[in-house]
Parts: C-alpha cells; structure tokens; sequence
C-alpha cells in the first residue's frame, strides 16, 4: 500500500513586522472536518519564507495559498496602501527616465548555446541600446575564457559599454578572469535574488553564469531581471562599493592610471 501524500506550500514574502501569522484551514475531509492551525512568527524584517506541511491525505487534490492579509489597522493599512502607491509611481517613472544600456557579450565553447540565446533576447529588448559580441563563435573555437572575459570587461572599464554577460561551463572562470581588469566587479548568480543583489548592493557590471550548472530558460529571465536594476548611489551599499573601489585602487597604485571610466550599473 502506498504511503499517504502530504504537501509542502511555501511563500516568500518582503515583511516589515513585529509578527508574521499564518493561518492553515484544513478541508481533508471534503470540508467536513475543517482544522484551524495558527502559528506566530516575528518579528521578521526583509524576506521571510513561510511554509507548511499538510496532513497525510490520499485523493489528488488542488491547493494554494488563498491571501497575504496585513492585519493592522485599517486606518494604518490605509497609509500603507497610499505609501506603496506612491512608491510605485517613484519607481515607474525611475524605469522610464532609465537609459538603454550597451551589453557586451561573450562566452568559451561551452556557452554558445546560451549566448546565442541571449543574445537575440537582448536585441530585442527596447532596454538594450546595443549588443557586442566579443566571440567566440562557434564550439569549435577553443580560445580560452580568459581572453573573452578580459576582452568583455575591458570594453567596460573603458566606458564603451555598460555591463556584460558572460558565459562558460560554471560561470566561475570567466567571472576569475573578468575581475582582473580594474573597475570590473564580476559576480557568478544562478538565481534571482543574487541577480539582484548583484546589482542593487555590490553595483557589479558583469553576469556570469554556467551553460553546465544553469537551465537556458532560467538564465534567459535572469539576464531579463538583471537589466531591469539600477545601482542607487545615495543607498547605503554605496559606501561598502567605495570601499572595494579604495582597496582595488591600493593594490592596483602605479598599474593603472584611471578607473573613472566605467560607469556604475
């Protein structure tokens, strides 16, 4: 007899809270018997995952999570619901004064897929003001990664372009090869939230990921996400990024004359 099925539901959610509640109703009885489950969580503050494992039940059954309630105050939800559309206008009209960035690309012989897909993503993204690719071709060519990633980060601490993409087997060669070039801040993401994070706190011009370790469809929306962020310079990252840009230009006095060239992201 096969074991009985259980469930697993999950939600991530951005909170600002002094306690997060989640309330479980349970219908495995046809909604006959209906069990109430009410668990206290806080306070959270930033992203928050919630889960839950259902009771053992043995038809197929269709199930979601219903709503995210905010359960202060109407009054103070009010307020709430006036900030966030505000803050959403702010944001719509920072997309729109946003300009189109130039994308360099490049990859080794086993990222051409990939970059190929990319690629035609990019240029024909209305954000995307132009694509370079800086090779290689085709799987038959063998030049080594180092010499595409440097060649890609190069055209961006020369200001020629704005951030690149960069692909290899696992997204960690090419990412040690484009941190050579001083100004470059390169980072290996496989998924959304280092994606952004990438962006937002570390201001890194350069994406790389692994064609062996990450599905095409995943890295096509992650590259689609990472173009859609800006570098805020007033925010408090800021300073922890000038602060890797004082140790760079330390280490690197006398081998480069200015850094000023690339543009942050």
């Amino acid at each position: 007899m096969a074991p009985p099925k259980r469930a697993l539901f999950s939600l991530n959610l951005d909170t600002d809270a002094d306690h997060v509640y989640q309330k479980v109703e349970d219908h495995n009885k046809d909604g006959v018997d209906r069990v109430k489950v009410l668990e206290s969580k806080g306070p959270t503050h930033g992203h928050t995952d919630l889960s839950y494992v259902t009771r053992p039940f043995e038809k197929t059954v269709n199930r979601a999570v219903n709503e995210v309630i905010d359960g202060r105050k109407k009054e103070y939800r009010e307020k709430i619901r006036h900030f966030r559309t505000l803050r959403s206008l702010q944001k719509s009209n920072m997309s729109a004064d946003q300009q189109p960035l130039r994308i360099a690309i490049g990859c080794d012989d086993a990222g051409v897929s990939y970059k190929k897909a990319i690629i035609k993503d990019l240029e024909a993204d209305s954000r995307i003001a132009s694509v370079t690719d800086v090779g290689v071709p085709e799987n038959s060519d063998k030049t080594a990664y180092p010499h595409i990633a440097v060649d890609a980060a190069k055209l961006v601490a020369e200001g020629k372009a704005d951030r690149a993409v960069l692909i290899c087997g696992t997204g960690l060669g090419v990412a040690i090869s484009a941190n050579k070039v001083p100004g470059i801040r390169a980072v290996t993401a496989h998924d959304s939230f280092s994606v952004e994070r990438a962006i937002l706190s570390n201001d890194a011009q350069v994406l790389c990921m692994g064609e062996r370790v990450v599905g095409i469809e995943l890295a096509r929306r992650l590259v689609k996400e990472w173009v859609g962020y800006r570098f805020d310079k007033s925010s408090a990252s800021a300073k922890k990024v000038e602060a890797i840009m004082e140790y760079e230009r330390e280490n690197y006095k006398g081998l480069v004359e200015d850094q000023g060239k690339s543009k942050g992201c």
